[in-house]
């Protein structure tokens, strides 16, 4: 292969990237989307990856054959933490490839269909009001946070895969050991891992004794009667949907509603204007997505992306979550518009890893913003937007606390 040329591969950046002031993605992104879209850097664990950040490349890296989730679980491949993490399970299904990630995949698309996200879309209301309720009833200034926007996507997920809702506090717990990247020791990702499993195959054990109309009890029965997977992946499709199901969706509505509270011009036009509800989701994914973070990949094979000679073995990190602001893209990307008709972004994801979830989030994420645009217009931050603390090392983008009023 060509010699790497050096402004690509002297190590500049250590990553994660820190996030810059007000929640706003890292600074050095817009520069490296401009001016060189894969570059190497520096990973917490000590080993290195190359970057990508700009949506055409990030698009390609996602969809390309010869980049695999699978290959970090070969010897010697490069980690982004020491110890165990996420990455090293062969059962979550964002580490798998091929026909047994297919598999899985068809096994739970029927609770994901357009028509099955439809069919919930009453009892997500009922969920977003009930917790409304109790905001407006408790303690002022609340937690938009801690009080909403944390816990109406778990009781979402809670109910659709068949889990206590009341275990809420737990499965927090373990999604944040689970997603951490250097907030948690590989002590606690392991604890949390083996934690979280073993709840699962409890509540499998239940659904056994006594199945009921829910995504769990529908998973056993294809174990049991069909035998269309094993144990083991049964068990970890139950902490995939419990974790995958509710993260990204807590931190894109915490991250998105501040985003529109501190941009007040754009929460009083959305509460005067609710059929612009739609356009605010896919405008506050492109501009205030989740996360600022990507799942690692490992080269199979020598290949070159975007004119950067990536070595069979390497890492690649292509972020997702980093292209809303391509101006290649977007006219004017720096600046928050919910009447914006056009909002690319790949905040769900491209390719076979495409988030199964995605037209469920969506439902979460229109009936939140309308709900709070009836039931509180006045809703406003309590703080100065300075004052926000944002939680580091993680996967997700949260705030430890969203103070507001109303």
């Amino acid at each position: 292969m060509s010699e790497i040329p050096a402004h690509h591969s002297r190590v500049r950046d250590q990553y994660p990237l820190p996030l810059a002031a007000l929640a706003e993605p890292p600074e050095r992104y817009a520069e490296l989307r401009d001016k060189c879209p894969v570059v190497r850097v520096g990973l917490p664990s000590g080993d290195h990856a190359w970057l990508v950040t700009g949506f055409d490349e990030v698009a390609a890296a996602m969809t390309d054959p010869r980049l695999s989730r699978a290959a970090l679980r070969e010897p010697g491949a490069p980690r982004v933490v020491t110890g165990p993490d996420f990455g090293d399970n062969p059962f979550n299904l964002l580490n798998q490839e091929g026909a047994d990630h297919a598999r899985l995949r068809r096994l739970i698309a029927p609770a994901f269909t357009p028509h099955r996200a439809r069919q919930w879309h009453a009892r997500i209301e009922q969920i977003a009001d009930e917790l409304v309720d109790a905001l407006v009833a408790g303690p002022r200034p609340a937690d938009l946070h801690g009080g909403f926007a944390a816990l109406y996507p778990i009781q979402v997920i809670c109910e659709m895969v068949g889990a206590p809702f009341e275990d809420w506090p737990r499965l927090q717990t373990w999604t944040e050991r689970l997603v951490s990247i250097t907030a948690g020791t590989p002590e606690q990702r392991l604890a949390a891992r083996e934690e979280a499993a073993a709840y699962v195959a409890a509540l499998v054990a239940e659904r056994r004794a006594d199945p009921g109309d829910d995504l769990l009890s529908a998973l056993v029965t294809a174990r049991d009667d069909q035998d269309r997977l094993s144990e083991r992946e049964l068990v970890w499709l139950g902490v995939n949907l419990l974790v995958a199901g509710h993260d990204t969706t807590v931190s894109a509505l915490s991250r998105g509603l501040y985003a529109l509270l501190r941009h007040r011009e754009q929460w009083e036009l959305l509460c005067a204007r609710p059929e612009l509800t739609d356009r605010a989701v896919e405008e506050l994914l492109r501009y205030a997505p989740p996360s600022e973070i990507g799942f690692m990949r490992v080269a199979t094979e020598d290949l070159v992306l975007a004119g950067t000679p990536v070595a069979r073995g390497e890492g690649v990190i292509p972020v997702m979550h980093a292209v809303g602001r391509d101006r290649r893209h977007v006219a004017d990307p720096d600046t928050l518009d919910i009447t914006r008709a056009e909002t690319p972004h790949l905040a769900f994801g491209q390719g076979v890893h495409y988030c199964p979830g995605a037209g469920v989030a969506r439902v979460e994420l229109r009936v939140a913003l309308a709900t709070l645009a009836r039931r509180l217009p006045a809703l406003r931050l309590a703080v100065d937007p300075g004052d926000v603390e944002w939680v580091g090392g993680l996967l997700t983008v949260r705030p430890r606390t969203l103070p507001v009023d109303w």
